[in-house]
């Protein structure tokens, strides 16, 4: 048994986290052998050609591992076949050859992840009598590289004969640009040029076309159908423009290989096979050469691993002569695996899954999807469906969020550090302290951990509803497995439970319905929400081998790919709305009325691998989620030495070391020196023999004692100048010996075992949107200043503008904004007002109290207050707070009014809803009762005791405002209040009117209108806004204790 440090298992009672529940299959990947023996002393140092050469006669011998060569790296394999041969390759070719042949046997017995015939997978559960049965009659799955099949595709397609036998449908990424027809996605090509958009001439006849193509038609059927639509158009002509669509991508067939876990060599012939007499002579040849290639690969996949080299090169050069790419085969590997672990291994996943969330809780997910939320809810507000082509159009709608386009995207999807945290300096000092104690583990106890959850936590967001664990899992023995002496080392997790078996479903067999029912049983925030499982064609082939996973869900959001929309199960892009709440962006059908959320059961990264559209679609399912779980050092991550973090029998972060020493990384440092730097570095550090090598996803497990091996670590850091080192696994206490000491990671489903409680989003039927520009009733000025300047301008100067407008004007009012520059959003409504504004801006920039101004359209907030038919009341209750504002503003400036702004603002709240609701007979308190409906910000924690007592006394829930008329400014600040009545008073009697033909709920409007005022009075801070909003819901929560305790 090994020994635990003080404290058993580094737990106490645990705080109370969010619970997930482990699934009862798991997945297992390994390597496919265990590492090869280290040497008992010191490794001879390599002196030149002949231990390069006696490497590679080495691996020339291993018939495994030449395979695994002949799939993964056919350069390195061809290499060795020189060798093999008595041949001898140049020196240089020799150095870098034996320099690769050592990285690929170290990843061959020390790297679980699944690559070819180095490592495997196998379906694993829990079983009351653990038990790990090893065997060698591993099983390859063997298909057809999906680049080369695209490359197929696209020559087949070229085939009028061919097309006959194929349905096509419109590719629905497609947009019209003026007049010309975009496709902003094109899949890069295995050879060639690589493209970011196409675009044609958007004819009549196209658009008649893509009319006719909206569902699957077949192709046979569209020449008769254009010939019809346009009888005098020569029929070449007509026969030639739909086939230059499909090579442009712009029209799809369904001789693609859809993504959904089928073999893609199986699903061409399927269409094609037994009509080859009609085609063309290259696909006759094509098609036959298909039919064999299948038979070649059939041989290849029924030979054991290790004895079907040949048979892999024979189809390989069969595949590269009929179409040559990059890769031509796709080999998965069936590990000859029966595991069984105990339950402790279940409970501590559990375990690691609630302790992983509750280090991330309340941390923000998606930077780029956060900030595109502000920006929704500033142009649409709440409850406004707006169509999601029309949202993703920059020049109809928001765009497409910052960030997006070709490049990779962010790792984690999380926001960038904004300076130093407190968790960040609580971090630092832990890891300072382990490193100064001499220790190499941080072991985090429950105080340790409620301090790092509590450290600068958004309430708002939660952990996420599931996700994958990966971790490593070491024990001696299968038998001090189940007696609890064992390490879970955590590594990646996934974005949604079942990601990482996902595109195995096609080995798993039988065992892949328990990947379907793991994904099927993640919950939704919202428990009406229905999954939709996200398909799209991706960028490059080796992307789509890794996303083709089964249809797990009912239901289906395809981008550019072949689909029948009108499918019950297909919901089409046309039918998708984006809908806002106050904390996150929901996708919602028009036509079903339900809240939609897309999901990829695939470890694929969207950026950089699929189109935008499906991106913005995968990061909206996860809106509102914190960050995925993991360890995070946060600032301390700069340091150059790391502890291990441990919290019970889960490794969360391994030790880790990074040279501050530039010559390490150099290309320039000769390599003795860098011998000798590296020996003085290792030695001050406390470097460990037996390591890692990390970069990215890439690791090579090393022994620093083997001078080949540092010599394979001096190429490797100059290469990649960011990799550092990381200790072994829980620091080689723990073996693999469970596992016939095989490297090996378990990828844990955990699921939320609590259903989502938010309330499906509020939204009306999906509209266009309405914008008044430049020239119409409605004047909108964009004036630029700094926030510092705003009150004065709004108080001081503001004023002699509206004593000149016109008398045509009848509605003004004015909003605070940034983009991201701060400025005033100034709105008229009437005609002859532009002089009279540009003759007030020149004289306030004259004055130095401005910038720019730019003249901009209006686009009304219907479904935030009403509809059309509510709007003018709304406006002019937007004007009447907006002149109470400036009003207000005047006193608060002048000194004249002795109340603290936030107090003032509460106050206000509880007067507007006074006004709303009046004329219904209701008492004022019922309508000041209205601000602790729902969730909002407390006002114990929110706001200042001093403060709290001021509300608690000021503000009057009954609206006899006794106590605010007494103060200094206080009377007046009341009879402002009461010219703002009126018109707020009619607008809430006007929504009352309207009943259900009101577009949107009276709350949400009551809470914008709310939001605006405090946005007119205070500015934008978000802090401010729920501070006097905490203030005004402890002034009448005091209230109703008072009630409550008289009765």
């Amino acid at each position: 048994m090994h020994e635990e440090r003080p404290g058993g298992d580094g737990r106490s009672t645990a705080p109370a986290l969010a619970a997930f529940g482990c699934a009862d299959l798991v997945l297992l990947r390994a390597a496919v052998r265990p590492p090869e023996p280290q040497p008992a002393g010191p490794a001879p140092m390599p002196t030149g050609p002949e231990d390069d050469l006696a490497v590679l006669r080495q691996a020339a011998a291993d018939t495994l591992l030449r395979e695994a060569l002949a799939l993964s790296s056919p350069s390195l394999s061809a290499v060795l076949d020189t060798v093999a041969e008595g041949r001898t390759p140049r020196a240089r070719e020799l150095r870098r050859a034996a320099r690769a042949v050592t990285r690929y046997r170290l990843r061959m017995g020390g790297r679980a992840t699944p690559f070819g015939l180095l490592a495997g997978v196998s379906a694993a559960g829990f079983a009351p009598e653990p038990a790990a049965r090893w065997g060698t009659g591993h099983i390859k799955h063997v298909r057809a590289d999906m680049g080369w099949i695209s490359g197929i595709v696209d020559r087949l397609e070229r085939d009028p004969a061919v097309l006959a036998r194929l349905r096509v449908t419109a590719n629905d990424l497609c947009t019209v640009r003026g007049d010309r027809l975009v496709l902003p996605f094109v899949p890069r090509a295995e050879q060639g040029q690589s493209l970011q958009e196409v675009t044609i001439r958007h004819t009549e006849a196209v658009q008649r076309t893509f009319e006719l193509a909206a569902t699957p038609l077949a192709w046979s059927a569209l020449p008769a159908l254009l010939h019809d639509a346009y009888p005098d158009a020569p029929p070449a002509a007509v026969e030639r423009m739909p086939a230059e669509l499909v090579r442009h991508g712009m029209l799809l067939t369904d001789l693609r290989p859809p993504l959904d876990g089928t073999d893609p060599l199986d699903h061409v012939l399927g269409l094609l096979a037994g009509h080859e007499g009609t085609y063309a002579p290259d696909s006759r040849h094509i098609v036959a050469e298909l039919v064999a290639v299948r038979d070649a690969l059939t041989r290849y996949a029924a030979l054991p691993p290790g004895e079907g080299r040949a048979e892999l090169t024979a189809a390989s050069a069969r595949m590269q002569q009929l179409q040559p790419g990059e890769r031509t085969v796709q080999v998965d590997l069936a590990l000859d695996a029966h595991i069984g672990l105990p339950e402790c291994v279940r409970d501590e996943a559990e375990s690691a899954a609630r302790t992983l969330a509750a280090l991330t809780a309340g941390r923000p997910g998606p930077h780029s999807l956060r900030v595109y939320h502000a920006d929704f809810l500033e142009r649409y507000g709440t409850d406004r469906a707006v169509p999601l082509l029309e949202l993703l159009d920059p020049e109809r709608g928001l765009g497409l969020p910052a960030g997006y386009g070709p490049g990779p995207g962010p790792v984690t999807g999380s926001a960038p550090a904004e300076g130093t945290s407190a968790r960040d300096r609580l971090l630092i000092a832990l890891a300072q302290e382990t490193t100064m104690a001499g220790e190499r583990e941080l072991v985090l106890d429950n105080e340790l951990l409620t301090a790092l959850s509590a450290a600068d936590p958004d309430p708002d967001l939660g952990p996420p509803p599931s996700f994958d664990l990966l971790a490593e899992l070491l024990a001696d023995s299968v038998d001090a497995m189940a007696a609890g002496d064992f390490r879970l080392v955590a590594g990646g997790v996934s974005a949604v439970a079942g990601a990482v078996a996902g595109r195995f479903g096609h080995v798993l067999g039988e065992a892949a319905k328990g990947v379907g029912d793991v994904v099927r049983s993640v919950p939704t925030r919202n428990p009406q929400a229905l999954r939709a499982q996200l398909t799209f064609r991706t960028r490059t082939g080796k992307a789509a081998n890794v996303s083709a996973v089964p249809q797990w869900l009912d239901h289906t959001i395809s981008v550019s790919a072949f689909t029948d929309r009108s499918a019950p199960h297909a919901l089409a892009l046309t039918d998708l709305a984006v809908v806002a709440g106050t904390r996150r962006l929901a996708l919602v059908s028009v036509t079903l009325g339900r809240e939609i959320v897309p999901t990829l059961p695939s470890m694929l990264r969207p950026g950089g691998n699929a189109p935008d559209l499906a991106r913005f679609l995968e990061e909206i399912g996860r809106s509102g989620d914190g960050a995925w779980p993991g360890w995070d050092w946060g600032a301390a991550d700069a340091l150059p030495c790391l502890p291990r973090v441990r919290h019970g029998r889960t490794v969360l972060a391994a030790a880790r070391w990074r040279p501050a020493d530039p010559a390490l990384h150099a290309p320039a440092t000769e390599p003795g020196a860098w011998r000798r730097r590296f020996t003085r570095w290792r030695t001050r550090a406390g470097v460990p023999r037996h390591v890692a090598s990390v970069f990215a996803d890439h690791r090579i497990p090393l022994d620093l004692d083997d001078p080949a091996h540092l010599e394979l670590l001096r190429h490797e850091w100059q290469r990649r100048p960011g990799a550092y080192l990381q200790e072994p696994p829980a620091g080689g206490a723990y073996g693999n010996g469970w596992a016939g000491g095989r490297s090996t990671e378990i990828a844990f489903p955990l699921v939320r075992t609590t259903a989502g409680t938010a309330p499906p989003p509020a939204f009306g039927p999906a509209r266009p949107s309405t914008v008044y520009g430049p020239g119409s009733p409605w004047l909108y000025a964009k004036l630029y200043c700094s926030p510092e300047r705003q009150d004065a301008l709004l108080a001081r100067e503001l004023p002699e503008l509206l004593d000149r407008l016109p008398e045509g004007v009848d509605r003004w009012f004015f909003l605070r904004y940034r983009d991201p520059a701060p400025h005033l959003r100034l709105r008229f409504h009437g005609t002859g007002l532009l002089p009279r504004l540009g003759e007030w801006h020149q004289e306030l920039r004259q004055q130095g109290l401005c910038g720019r101004m730019v003249i901009d359209g209006y686009e009304p907030e219907w479904e935030r207050y009403g509809g059309p038919e509510a709007m003018a009341a709304a406006e002019a209750a937007f004007q009447a707070d907006s002149q109470a504002c400036v009003e207000q503003l005047a006193l608060i400036r002048a000194g004249t009014l002795m109340a603290d702004p936030r107090v003032v603002a509460a106050a206000n709240y509880v007067d507007l809803l006074h006004r709303f609701h009046a004329g219904t007979g209701d008492d004022p308190r019922n309508a000041a009762l209205r601000l602790l409906d729902g969730e909002g910000p407390d006002g114990h924690r929110a706001a200042p005791m001093a403060l709290r007592r001021e509300a608690r006394r000021l503000i009057a829930v009954d609206g006899h405002w006794h106590e605010l008329g007494r103060l200094p400014g206080g009377a007046e600040l009341l009879r402002i209040w009461d010219r703002r009545g009126p018109a707020v008073a009619a607008y809430g009697a006007r929504l009352r009117e309207l009943g259900d033909a009101a577009w949107g709920s009276g709350a949400t409007a009551v809470a914008s209108l709310l939001h605006m005022h405090h946005n007119r009075l205070a500015g934008t801070v978000r802090k401010a806004e729920e501070e006097s909003l905490a203030l005004a819901r402890t002034a009448v929560r005091a209230h109703v204790d008072r009630e409550r305790a008289r009765t």
